[in-house]
């Protein structure tokens, strides 16, 4: 059996996935390492699997709130543009040479690379000087479909990364590796996995189509025995079906007035609201006075399987981790994007006819109730949503990503 070390970096929609396909292939038989973010430890230590460390700086939720105009790419207002500039300027996330070093520790002895995006630089270094395969895996469809994405997301890694691609060529020559092309490391075409349903992403372009597998879903091990408590319980299974608003690692400036227009249209709808706190740390101490605040239940982090099977419709970002979650269990979607990916996935959304997207610089209570009512709580909505439920419940992607790393392996 093969040693494999998994690395990821990022927020809990970009590592999860990582860990999801440690824990299959621990289970069959392999020896997985997980070099991911400290706050991910716990979750990989969970599902048995070895967890190291990545060598970067710890990504947060309070670390997130505190630079969460960086999080927020439709902004032109200039003053919020001029912040933008100093706290790219002041915040690194990376200590490139500490990562380096870290992945060659953590994958000395190991057959193979599993790599996230975020990863490709460090893997590609580590995985040519220790002569052993690398396979990059996408779970952010944006990257394979809007190639122009590469560019922007390299902009923003030259400014909040230490200019990293400048650094690149450095890098390899200081651990003896000879000059290549820049993005070659990145691209290996036939060792490249792409994490979304091919009912909802057909054909990506830079991925063949065998190496498509479908969405990976992690599950928690302490969800198998998990049962909601009575007031959570009652809450969400009485009728009409509540909404769920969840923007998971996605934080959000403004948070009072954020939750207030989402609330009074819950209120307008005569739907309750529950409202994950997520990364944005959202609580009642954000809640207008003017409202029925039985109505309103704020919640951490549970299994959204059960959570979104009970909801009218799920409010979000637009990560595709939520949206793939959403959709697994008939739900339909209102996405409010706050990035390029979210708008892209906003944009599939809207094709599939399972949601609605808004512009969430303008938000009103009007506008979320009047698109609600319209569209997303419509029996059209709700039964698209189903259709691809079906169609999800169909594919094993984690299964097939196993078999493609094992023939690769082989």
């Amino acid at each position: 059996m093969a040693k494999i070390v998994n690395t990821a970096y990022g927020t809990m929609g970009d590592v999860l996935p990582y860990i999801a396909l440690g824990q299959e292939m621990q289970a069959r038989g392999h020896e997985v390492r997980m070099a991911i973010p400290e706050q991910m430890h716990p979750q990989a230590i969970a599902a048995g699997l070895k967890a190291v460390n990545v060598g970067h700086e710890q990504l947060n939720p309070e670390a997130a709130r505190k630079t969460a105009l960086l999080w927020d790419q439709w902004s032109t207002n200039p003053d919020d543009l001029e912040a933008k500039k100093e706290l790219n300027q002041s915040h690194t996330w990376f200590d490139l040479q500490k990562g380096i070093d870290c992945l060659l520790e953590a994958a000395a002895d190991a057959n193979l690379i599993v790599c996230s995006p975020q990863q490709a630089i460090f893997a590609a270094i580590v995985a040519e000087q220790l002569s052993i395969p690398l396979v990059q895996v996408i779970v952010t469809p944006a990257l394979l479909y809007q190639p122009n994405n590469w560019w922007r997301i390299s902009q923003w890694m030259r400014q909040t990364q230490n200019k990293t691609y400048d650094r690149y060529h450095l890098l390899r020559v200081r651990q003896g590796l000879t000059d290549s092309e820049k993005w070659k490391p990145y691209w290996k075409y036939d060792r490249l996995i792409f994490v979304a349903s091919p009912y909802l992403y057909p054909s990506p372009p830079y991925c063949f189509p065998s190496n498509q597998t479908g969405f990976w879903f992690y599950q928690d091990p302490q969800w198998l025995d998990w049962q909601p408590d009575k007031q959570l319980k009652d809450f969400m299974t009485a009728d009409p079906k509540p909404l769920v608003l969840s923007f998971s690692s996605q934080p959000i400036r403004n948070r009072e007035e954020f939750i207030a227009v989402h609330v009074r249209a819950a209120m307008q709808l005569g739907r309750r609201i529950l409202i994950q706190g997520g990364w944005s740390d959202f609580n009642a101490s954000h809640l207008p006075t003017d409202i029925d605040r039985d109505a309103v239940m704020f919640a951490g982090f549970m299994p959204q399987d059960w959570l979104f099977a009970q909801a009218a419709a799920v409010i979000t970002h637009g990560g595709i981790g939520t949206i793939a979650r959403a959709l697994r269990n008939g739900c339909p979607l209102l996405l409010e994007p706050h990035t390029y990916e979210q708008c892209f996935n906003a944009q599939k959304v809207l094709t599939w006819g399972v949601g609605a997207a808004m512009y969430p610089q303008k938000l009103t209570t009007d506008g979320i109730t009047k698109v609600l009512a319209k569209k997303v709580l419509t029996e059209n909505y709700h039964q698209r949503a189903k259709e691809i439920k079906i169609k999800i419940d169909q594919e094993s992607g984690i299964d097939r990503a196993c078999n493609l790393i094992e023939t690769w392996l082989a």
